[in-house]
């Protein structure tokens, strides 16, 4: 299913957004492979913030209803049995739209997240997210085109940022809110440290 969210790519509108107190909502999803049609999330993680700082975090692990395959809790380190005892992603699905309720939503690669999400709004009835959208993919090849990389774990080391847990929801999240901000404070592309 593919989203209906709109795309601010360029960066003066951007900014000005940001520095007009606009809400941004970084997420990532983590899921059992790559196709939302017969792929679930598994984890969902969230950080709100605006210019003064972060205003709240959401983060949840859901019951997929299918297995996990090795290779993603080799990747992500979440097991079978972490998510075997969590709810169905329908029973908390309302509360992360909530969540993001108006602000502007940033990924890295966010057409995958998105797509993601609104799947599984489809199969939860719920309506399809409308946020705006900003990539951080798209931003980093703007401002560091040189990079042989614009993988999120790549860019945060190259960049010094502190990125957690790589392929953990939460910690994605709040790597791509500072990618975010650092892209945000580079007008030209970046040319390296």
């Amino acid at each position: 299913m593919q989203h209906q969210n709109k795309k601010i790519t360029d960066m003066k509108r951007i900014r000005r957004l940001y520095e007009d107190g606009v809400s941004f909502t970084a997420f990532d999803t983590e899921t059992t492979g790559i196709t939302p049609s017969s792929c679930r999330i598994i984890e969902i993680g969230a950080v709100k913030f605006n210019k003064d700082g972060i205003i709240q975090t959401w983060n949840r692990l859901f019951y997929p209803e299918q297995q996990i395959p090795p290779f993603i809790t080799q990747l992500t380190h979440i097991t079978q049995a972490m998510v075997d005892v969590e709810d169905r992603i329908s029973c908390h699905l309302p509360d992360f739209i909530d969540f993001l309720s108006d602000s502007v939503i940033i990924a890295h690669n966010a057409q995958f997240d998105l797509n993601f999400l609104n799947s599984e709004c489809g199969r939860c009835n719920l309506p399809l997210s409308k946020n705006r959208f900003i990539d951080t993919l798209q931003l980093s090849r703007q401002k560091f085109p040189a990079l042989q990389s614009h993988k999120l774990d790549y860019l945060a080391d190259y960049l010094k940022i502190d990125k957690g847990s790589s392929h953990r929801a939460q910690d994605d999240a709040n790597t791509c809110k500072k990618l975010f901000e650092f892209c945000l404070n580079y007008a030209v592309p970046f040319q390296g440290l």
